[in-house]
């Protein structure tokens, strides 16, 4: 009975083995086959639905580099079964950002990645006419003559927090400048953007929030934003206290 079972088990690994073995050979055919001239070249990749998740998800901005001296400004690649168009360089943007609403659908890609970090019905997580509404809504405060009237409240922003930040006390000492740079940028932003009212509820914190906030904007959420992940962990957590805070504000 134990050879048997041990005979079977041999034989369903090798099953296995072989029907993977026969899909990537298949795979790599299909590949090599005449495509049309008018579709975006195809990047390479061995394992079918898979695709080039793994290179993609590692480093995202070295596949992108990668990709691009190979093929040129467009370029599609598979990432878990599902093809990926990516438009680079100026005519890639202007196409992506001027392109018509028939032709593409942000928000079909982008939704599951910015609802757990800015919240429902906000951004892609809406139909297209409402997220030209909210455009329009913050269009006012980056005018060239908005602009120009933040210039003393930065000033002040960053003089203040020079003044009062732990690390720049004393006659020397070592600065983490990455860190103290985001927080002066939520602290300016906070003030000429969104308000004497919400910049006095910013404190130091609020810069790990956004920082928690931006670890959702990974590849893999893409496909799978619920995935029990660390950063999306802290993520949740950022968005629960932010929301908090944004209606206390607005309650009071």
């Amino acid at each position: 009975m134990a050879l048997f079972n041990h005979t079977a088990a041999a034989r369903a690994i090798a099953y296995v083995f072989g029907a993977l073995l026969f899909s990537i050979v298949v795979n790599v055919a299909w590949q090599m086959l005449p495509k049309r001239k008018s579709e975006p070249p195809l990047v390479f990749h061995w394992i079918p639905f898979v695709g080039n998740a793994v290179s993609y998800g590692t480093d995202p901005f070295k596949f992108y580099t990668d990709c691009r001296s190979r093929h040129g400004d467009v370029f599609t690649f598979m990432l878990l079964g599902r093809k990926m168009t990516v438009y680079l360089g100026v005519d890639g943007n202007d196409f992506v950002l001027n392109g018509k609403l028939q032709d593409i659908n942000a928000e079909e890609i982008y939704a599951p990645l910015t609802r757990p970090v800015f919240g429902s019905d906000i951004i892609y997580d809406c139909p297209n006419s409402k997220l030209m509404e909210q455009k329009k809504f913050i269009k006012f405060g980056l005018t060239q003559s908005a602009l120009h009237t933040y210039v003393q409240l930065i000033e002040k922003e960053v003089l203040d927090y020079v003044k009062t930040a732990p690390a720049f006390k004393g006659g020397s000492g070592t600065v983490n400048i990455p860190a103290a740079m985001a927080e002066m940028t939520i602290f300016t932003a906070g003030r000429a953007l969104q308000g004497e009212e919400v910049r006095g509820k910013l404190t130091a914190e609020f810069a790990e929030l956004y920082h928690d906030l931006d670890l959702g904007f990974r590849p893999i959420n893409f496909l799978m934003p619920w995935a029990p992940l660390p950063q999306n962990r802290r993520r949740d957590v950022a968005h629960t206290k932010m929301r908090s805070i944004y209606v206390d504000i607005i309650n009071k």
